[in-house]
């Protein structure tokens, strides 16, 4: 990563040493973390570094994600909810709603 993409992204990485992320080794966590957290700005970053297939592929396989993200991001990408993970899985406590 570069300083430009260090400061963009430094707030999403609160919990990490963001200058030890590698892009292609840590592709799943970034993803995750951008698509759930991120402005435009970081989202836009997660588009041109990523592929669609990456993304897709982290979308359906993601236990960090929560269903909110993964519901918005099933419709963006046309991906069958059947497919995601994150649907599939026992909440821990019933929705109120």
């Amino acid at each position: 990563m570069n300083e430009n993409d260090i400061t963009l992204l430094r707030p999403f990485f609160w919990d990490v040493d963001i200058t030890t992320l590698d892009i292609v080794k840590h592709r799943r966590f970034i993803i995750e973390r951008l698509l759930m957290f991120g402005r435009p700005e970081q989202v836009k970053w997660v588009l041109e570094h990523y592929s669609r297939e990456e993304i897709v592929e982290t979308i359906k396989k993601s236990k960090a994600i929560n269903r909110k993200t993964a519901s918005y991001w099933s419709i963006h990408f046309d991906i069958p909810r059947e497919e995601i993970v994150c649907f599939n899985r026992q909440l821990m406590q019933p929705l109120f709603y």
